[in-house]
This record gives C-alpha cells, sequence and structure tokens, in this order.
C-alpha cells in the first residue's frame, strides 16, 4: 500500500513517517519524566519542576536561534543538528541513567528539540506552500498517532526498565536522522535565501509582528496549562490511587482521539470555527471545562471524559498556531517567525512546571489544577487581542482552509 499522495511532495511524506517515529520513542519517556525523577532518583516535584522549567528555557533560547538559522542557513541542516543532539543527550541518559548526567543530558535535550522542530515546521511551509494547513495537521496528526502507540506501551516498558525507554527514545531519533539525511535532499526540497538587505529587516518593522505577539501570549497561556498533564498529573493521580498504566492509558486515548476525530474538528472548522480566532476561542473553552473536570478528583472515568475534552481543545489549538505564525510570515523570515511562537511554546513549558511544582508542594493538586483554569483565563484573553488585531490590520483571510483535505 502506497502512503504518497500524488498532491503531497516527497519531503512532506517522509517528515511525516519521520515524525511519527520520533514520536512513538518520546512518548515513551515524556509522560514519565516527573515520575522517573520523583520515585526513582529520589527528587522533589519542586526540583523536577525547577530542571522541566531550566530545559524549556534553554529549549526557548533554541527556538530563537534556530530559527533565524533556519532562514540563513536552511531548515535541513539546522534540524540535523537538532537530531545529532537529540541522539546523544537521550542515548547518554539511556547508558548512564543517574541524576549527574541525567540533568545536563535533558537541558541538551530540550536545546536539540528547538533545533528539530522550529526547522520542521519552516521546511513543510516552505515545499509545500500550496498545502496551507494541512502540512502541519499531517505533522500534527502523525505525531499524535505515535502519541497514542508510544504511551500505550511506555507504561509497560518503564516497569522493565527505565533505562530502556530513554534508549528506545534515542534509536527513534536516530532513525528519523537517518530518514532526514536520505529522503530530504535539498533537490526535492529546495530552500531559497532571500537577499540579506531583506533578511536583516527588524522584524518589529514587519506588519504582523503585533499580531505575532498576541498569538505568543495565548500560545503561553495555553501550554503553562496543558504542560501540568505531564508533570503533575502522574504524580497527582499516582498518590490517588490510579496505577501508571491507568495513566498512560490517559494518553494512548489522546491520541487515538486525535487520529479518529478529524472529521468532527473538520466540520467543527468547515460549520463554525472557519477563522483561527474562532478555533482558539472554542478550543481555550474546551481545554478549561477539561481541567475543571480533573479538579473534582472524580472516578477514574470522568479522567477519560476530561481527557477527551481536553484532546478536542487541543485539536483545534495546537495545529493552528504554527500555520497562523506562517500566514503571518513576510518572505524570508519563516523560519524566526516560527521560531518566536516556538518561544512563547517553551516559555509556557518553562513557567508551567515550575509554578505547577511549587503550587503542588505547598497547596496540593487542587491548587495546580487552580492554576491551570487561571492560565486559559488569560489565554482567552490573549486571544480575544489577536482576533482584534487581525481584524484591524486586516492580515489573514476571513475563513482559513479546513484542517484536512
Amino acid at each position: 500500500m502506497k502512503l504518497k499522495r500524488p498532491d503531497i511532495p516527497r519531503p512532506v511524506i517522509v517528515l511525516i513517517i519521520g515524525g511519527f517515529i520520533q514520536s512513538v520513542g518520546n512518548s515513551l519517556m515524556w509522560p514519565l519524566n516527573s515520575l522517573f525523577m520523583h520515585t526513582v532518583l529520589g527528587r522533589t516535584l519542586t526540583e523536577a519542576g525547577t530542571l522541566l522549567a531550566l530545559q524549556s528555557a534553554v529549549s526557548l533560547l533554541g527556538q530563537f536561534m534556530s530559527g533565524f538559522l533556519a532562514d540563513r542557513f536552511g531548515p535541513k541542516r539546522i534540524m540535523i543538528i537538532g537530531l545529532v543532539g537529540a541522539v546523544l543527550s537521550v542515548g547518554a541518559i539511556g547508558i548512564f541513567p543517574v541524576w549527574r548526567v541525567y540533568v545536563p543530558a535533558f537541558i541538551l535535550f530540550g536545546l536539540a528539540q528547538a533545533f528539530i522542530f522550529v526547522p520542521l515546521y519552516a521546511l513543510i511551509h516552505a515545499v509545500w506552500p500550496e498545502g496551507g494547513r494541512r502540512g502541519f495537521n499531517f505533522l500534527y496528526v502523525s505525531n499524535n498517532a505515535g502519541v497514542a502507540v508510544g504511551t500505550a506501551i511506555g507504561g509497560m516498558i518503564a516497569q522493565i526498565s527505565f533505562r530502556l525507554i530513554f534508549s528506545l527514545n534515542a534509536v527513534a531519533f536516530l532513525i528519523y536522522l537517518l530518514l532526514v539525511i536520505i529522503g530530504v535532499s535539498e533537490r526535492n526540497a529546495p530552500i531559497h535565501l532571500i537577499p540579506p538587505i531583506q533578511q536583516t529587516e527588524r522584524l518589529t518593522k514587519d506588519k504582523g509582528f503585533k499580531v505575532l505577539l498576541a498569538l505568543c501570549g495565548g500560545t503561553f497561556f495555553v501550554w503553562g496549562a496543558y504542560i501540568q498533564l505531564v508533570t503533575i498529573l502522574p504524580v497527582v493521580m499516582n498518590q490517588l490511587g490510579f496505577s501508571l498504566v491507568s495513566y498512560s492509558v490517559l494518553w494512548t486515548l489522546n491520541g487515538i482521539f486525535v487520529v479518529t476525530l478529524q472529521p468532527l474538528i473538520t466540520w467543527v472548522i468547515q460549520a463554525w470555527a472557519q477563522s483561527f480566532k474562532r478555533q482558539f476561542y472554542l478550543g481555550g473553552i474546551l481545554l478549561a471545562i477539561g481541567f475543571a473536570i480533573i479538579l473534582g478528583k472524580l472516578p477514574y472515568a470522568f479522567y477519560i471524559v476530561a481527557m477527551l475534552i481536553l484532546t478536542l481543545g487541543e485539536m483545534l489549538i495546537l495545529p493552528a498556531v504554527p500555520a497562523a505564525a506562517a500566514q503571518l510570515a513576510p518572505q524570508g523570515k519563516k523560519g524566526a517567525y516560527q521560531g518566536i511562537i516556538g518561544g512563547a511554546t517553551s516559555g509556557g513549558r518553562m513557567v508551567g512546571p515550575l509554578l505547577g511544582g511549587i503550587m503542588y508542594d505547598f497547596g496540593g493538586g487542587t491548587s495546580v489544577w487552580g492554576l491551570a483554569l487561571t492560565f486559559m483565563g488569560a489565554s482567552m484573553v490573549m486571544f480575544f487581542i489577536y482576533g482584534k488585531v487581525v481584524q484591524r490590520f486586516h492580515l489573514l483571510p476571513q475563513t482559513q482552509q479546513s484542517q484536512t483535505s
């Protein structure tokens, strides 16, 4: 059976397949990092949250750097650097799963990821600009299909060996590296550099820069809330008597929901949320409802319901953010714009674990979900500002392409 569709360029197919493979490997690890630090390495959640925040701070810097470097040297070269860094850093943890190795390697891994995913988004838009939102959405779906597979087996593998978790993740990134080197050639993915005078113009002079800042604000607060599901929820569920497998199942369902509910999301977008701002409003409301359900400390079935609602919310917001940023970016600054929006993501992932860990250590799980709801309220304010500025400057079409075709 051929995976290639006639209208999808070969580099996009390769990147989607590679994205699925790395997502499977990465999903073995990322839901369990806090639990690994807390139960295996004997660290407090404040320490775990601080390390996650530090990793996100380094990743934030990497987002900005990789975006500008991708515009200057081409996305493929920068992406290869990131993939090599990911293989080395995660591989080191697999070989030496101790705190003194885990800390620097984990931080380096955050930097490596920034050098992977910012150029990836710029590369997708460069090789398939006519695909519009579809390229970003295909990446999002393949990533979450990988999440479904990785989280389904991650809990079971962790019960055998955490070392195996990190080693398999390194192998997945190695496969992705080889696919990019072999399957995405400069001939297949021509990236034409813009003359230096256009590249060196100040970003603040761009017409879309104010819109980008508002979009960054909304993204920052969404991730500040969403990251609590990765850093705090496994510990909260464990203390409430739920098994590690029960937590992993939620992320398996998250990936399954993303893949199977695409027709529903497409219908919602076509019927009502035709603009990005409407997607952001509806997605924000759904995320807030999901956090409110978790706040109630209800039986396990309600966690499944909450994950369903949270997944619908993220499906409306997460793939739309890089697509909106790509449409805002002037020629020659695609990487820079993706780097800035990625920096906002890393900022939320930095502040979220730090505040969440502190809130949990001093106020318990209830205070963490209160914090998440506060973040979601702030994100809605920023998305409202985004919508007003877009309308004022007429920077985007009133309606967007559907997420799938």
